[in-house]
């Protein structure tokens, strides 16, 4: 058993190869992405956007500072859990005016998917809504 401390992890800004998703958000790693699975604490700059997307694996969200809305499902606060089963795309996601902080478990590979270029294999949000 390995025991870290998060304040010990160094920031990282998240870099996407692709472009899709813009400058503006930083992880820390907190466990080898090697596992197969990821866990990461995650900060969104203030009225940061990250566009609609999804990834293949279960993802649960824990927010821990500041607002952190999806378009299609509202807000989320501190102390809120969000789970996203693995292949659904959701909406965009935003960070409120003093940016927001969350921790990301996902249960397998967490790469980022645009829907509009990769077809979500459960569905897209947009289609549920009528758009």
């Amino acid at each position: 058993m390995q025991v870290i401390h998060v304040d010990d992890q160094a920031w990282f800004e998240y870099e996407d190869e692709t472009g899709f998703i813009p400058a503006g958000a930083a992880v820390k790693p907190l466990i080898d992405p090697e596992t197969g699975h990821t866990f990461m604490l995650t900060r969104f700059a203030p009225n940061y956007r990250a566009p609609s997307h999804w990834h293949p694996s279960d993802t649960i969200y824990i927010i821990t500072q500041g607002e952190f809305s999806v378009e299609g499902e509202g807000t989320y606060r501190p102390g809120d859990v969000r789970w996203v089963k693995g292949g659904t795309a959701y909406g965009s996601e935003s960070a409120g005016a003093d940016g927001c902080q969350f921790y990301i478990v996902s249960m397998g590979p967490f790469e980022v998917n645009d829907p509009d270029t990769v077809a979500p294999p459960n569905g897209d949000w947009r289609s549920a809504k009528g758009a």
